[in-house]
């Protein structure tokens, strides 16, 4: 019997959007995330804070029409990307 993680299933709901790149500070609950991005060949660019991921899943949306997307961690993470909304 196959599975499928709960990364594997929101990576391949972004991909469906049509996401092509992910902006996201790496935090330990959302590995999965980026392993099932890697599978669908989501891009994954590592920012050094996750209001700049929020700036910069903005500004892509803006200049390319593809869809942006922030991946942040929870807690701390979460709070500091609001800022960037």
């Amino acid at each position: 019997m196959s599975y499928i993680t709960g990364g594997q299933l929101v990576a391949k709901t972004l991909a469906q959007a049509g996401v092509t790149t992910i902006f996201t500070l790496s935090g330990v609950h959302i590995i999965d995330i980026y392993n099932g991005c890697l599978d669908e060949g989501i891009r994954i660019i590592d920012v050094r804070h996750e209001q700049a991921a929020a700036h910069a899943a903005e500004a892509w949306t803006r200049l390319t029409g593809i869809p942006g997307v922030a991946v942040v961690t929870a807690g701390p993470g979460v709070t500091d990307a609001v800022t960037g909304v």
